[in-house]
């Protein structure tokens, strides 16, 4: 060990003298980084060596490459001629990336710390092999693809290396059977047909592959425009052309030739031709409109085989539509993307539902696809496109979930919408689709829900009710259903009447719906509601909540962990009627509360937790301090989590400067405790004041490059 160290500490020696040399740094700087260097040697080359090692070596030769640089910028005026250390430091970084690499491959974070190096020192070469191990190392995951991909394509300007990224991983579909005639050189190593091969469900990669070829086209297309040879340039030419008649008198004429000269020319006359015939053919079809590259075949391949790998996902084909908005020209491969949908998913809801939706949406100034304002003169033409394709889905597919759809799109579009007229056709439309699907038997909670929100909004208190109504029987176990019909009874009744029968509807709503925690909280805000409002009286909700305690206790009666839903309910029907029993009536009334709810009610380690809270909140005096001991060895007896209730309770006799009684406790629970060593280490926590958390491992290192005590600390 020692023998590899002093090699690289040797090595370091013309380095070392380049930068004295420069007087970039003094001999006594120079000699703390021997030493820190030597310190980091020696900890990567311990037994069993630890990432945060290598990471802390990097970060110091970082900080020490920015610190030359600045001091380098500072006292030379004008350039001057690179030398060894202008480079040491950052090849010393990329050694050390390198055996971290070694020790530590698979380490994805780690790599991408090295890539993010590395491009922010363009080493070109060096990504290439970085990506290329990368992915040896890791082919099943599609960032390392992905960002190999735009590398190659965005800064070194390679679509044949960066589509072979992508087409690697297609060749597993078939993708490169019809691509081989024009990109035969991209498939250019083994490694990476073997590695993608094992990815052909990713549809992050698919979706990449699919931009980087509309990308490419794109850029194409920028460049012809440029120079003036895109399909729109040619026709404005032609059509200046048109209008001159050929005359314009500022156009340099070519001098015309003699018969001689033709005759001169006649001679080459076939070869004349065939250049001038190949010229017009290769012209022709670099036409925009039939040139099939530029017409977006390759990005139609890649979808198609993309359909192939991935062919049940409605929602990786929609992503292709979104991608195909950000770029120009978008409506063939957007009607292809949707021909694909309707002719897989005819009989999928939600694929009918995103189809009779589309008519909708345009592809925005911004890029990406948006709504048409309502304003738009094409609004309310799409709106009725969209409703007779829906009208024939409802038809096609007469299943609740496509009414479910079509309710949903009315309603989206009822609340969206702020021109009256509008609105009122939507609500009228939506009216007529709910009364529809509940005639044709195809009802739902959710359906009834849309039809008691638009009635509720018209002010029709009478259908409204009715329909409520008919809703809570033919669904009693929709909670939502319930909660409706409570609050339309608040709404439409006196105060006396709407208490006595809400109290009624919430008794109905719990015994069907026993196991819901949303409705026990909904009943249980509603008794405290009542009683700040001054319509129930301290008495009524003592009996309200002593009630529901019973039958919260009664679904699990036998369990004492919070480990269920119906346990949750239990800790905080029974944890509410504490804490209101303190604030209705004070601490004596919640005294009484929960100590009869401990000897009737099997509480919980939870319901013990809010009682000691409604101690320290409300209790005083060495009553509480008693009655909070009296809390805590009730507490003891659930044999639940004794190690946290123990050191709970050893705490708080402490902060009661109780310290006889907590050496007693704190004896007492190791003989009690399961883990008794785990319970040792928490309590010495305790002692110290400083929890694991608080513990650190790592120092700050100064960036401050006239601080050099980054460079002389030890380690």
């Amino acid at each position: 060990m020692a023998d590899t160290v002093q090699f690289y500490l040797e090595q370091m020696v013309p380095e070392l003298e380049d930068l004295e040399n420069k007087n970039l740094f003094s001999k006594t700087e120079i000699k703390a980084i021997v030493k820190k260097r030597t310190n980091f040697e020696y900890a990567l080359k311990r037994r069993i060596s630890k990432k945060v090692d290598y990471l802390r070596y990097i970060e110091y030769e970082m900080n020490l490459e920015a610190l030359r640089k600045k001091r380098k910028s500072r006292l030379e005026s004008k350039p001057a001629k690179q030398s060894l250390s202008d480079y040491a430091g950052t090849r010393r970084i990329f050694f050390v990336f390198e055996r971290a690499l070694r020790k530590f491959n698979g380490d994805i974070s780690l790599w991408l710390q090295y890539i993010e190096f590395a491009k922010a020192n363009g080493a070109n070469k060096t990504l290439g092999k970085i990506f290329a191990d990368a992915i040896q190392l890791h082919p099943t995951k599609p960032a390392l693809w992905i960002m190999a991909a735009s590398w190659e394509f965005e800064e070194n300007a390679n679509i044949v290396a960066a589509r072979g990224n992508y087409l690697v991983f297609c060749f597993y579909v078939g993708l490169f059977v019809q691509l081989r005639l024009t990109l035969t050189p991209l498939l250019s190593t083994v490694l990476m047909q073997r590695g993608l091969r094992l990815n052909p469900g990713q549809a992050q990669l698919w979706h990449e592959y699919f931009r980087l070829e509309q990308l490419y086209i794109e850029k194409i297309k920028a460049r012809r425009k440029i120079l003036g040879i895109d399909q729109k340039s040619q026709g404005l030419k032609e059509l200046e052309d048109t209008e001159n008649g050929g005359n314009d008198t500022e156009m340099i004429k070519l001098p015309t030739v003699t018969g001689g000269e033709f005759g001169d020319m006649d001679e080459d006359g076939q070869e004349v031709r065939a250049v001038k015939q190949m010229e017009e053919s290769v012209a022709e079809k670099m036409r925009e409109g039939i040139n099939p590259i530029l017409n977006g075949l390759l990005s139609t391949i890649v979808y198609d085989n993309a359909i192939q790998a991935i062919p049940d996902d409605l929602e990786f084909r929609a992503k292709f539509a979104e991608i195909y908005n950000d770029f120009s020209d978008p409506e063939v491969g957007l009607q292809h993307v949707y021909d694909t949908i309707r002719r897989d998913f005819s009989e999928k809801e939600e694929a009918r539902a995103y189809l009779a939706s589309r008519p909708l949406y345009v592809k925005s100034e911004e890029g990406g696809q948006a709504a048409l304002k309502i304003n738009d003169p094409k609004f309310v033409q799409a709106i009725r496109q969209c409703i007779q394709e829906f009208d024939s889905c409802v038809k096609d597919i007469p299943t609740i979930l496509m009414w479910e759809l079509y309710a949903g799109f009315l309603s989206e579009w009822r609340e969206t919408v702020t021109e009256p007229n509008l609105k009122k056709y939507f609500t009228k439309l939506l009216l007529k689709t709910l009364n529809t699907a509940e005639k044709k038997q195809l009802k739902s909670a959710k359906l009834y829900i849309s039809w008691i929100n638009v009635l509720s909004s018209q002010d029709n208190t009478t259908n409204v009710l009715e329909i409520n109504e008919r809703a809570c029987e033919a669904f009693p176990n929709s909670v939502d259903l319930w909660l409706l019909r409570i609050e339309l009874v608040d709404k439409t009744q006196t105060q006396s009447e709407s208490v006595m029968a809400e109290d009624q509807l919430f008794q109905t709503a719990l015994s069907k719906n026993g196991a819901s925690f949303r409705l026990w909280s909904a009943y249980v805000e509603w008794i405290e509601k009542k009683w700040q409002d001054d319509v129930l009286k301290s008495d009524i909700v003592d009996e309200l909540l002593t009630n529901a305690c019973r039958k919260a206790t009664a679904l699990l009666p036998s369990l004492v962990e919070s480990t269920s839903e119906r346990n949750t309910i239990k800790d905080y029907v029974l944890g509410s009627h504490v804490v209101l029993a303190a604030r209705m009536s004070g601490i004596k009334k919640a005294r009484e509360t929960y100590k009869r709810l401990i000897n009737g009610s099997f509480p919980t380690l939870a319901f013990y937790k809010a009682c000691l809270q409604v101690e320290v909140e409300y209790g005083k005096g060495q009553t509480a301090v008693s009655q909070s001991q009296y809390l805590y060895e009730m507490a003891l007896r659930l044999n639940v989590a004794r190690e946290e209730t123990y050191l709970a309770y050893i705490a708080y006799l402490n902060s009661q400067k109780l310290f006889s009684k907590a050496t007693a406790i704190y004896a007492k629970a190791q003989q009690e405790v399961r883990n008794r060593e785990l319970f040792e280490q928490e309590y010495q926590k305790y002692k110290d004041g400083k929890s694991s958390e608080e513990r650190t491992v790592l120092g700050e290192p100064s960036n401050d490059d006239e601080d050099t005590e980054m460079i002389t600390t030890s380690e």
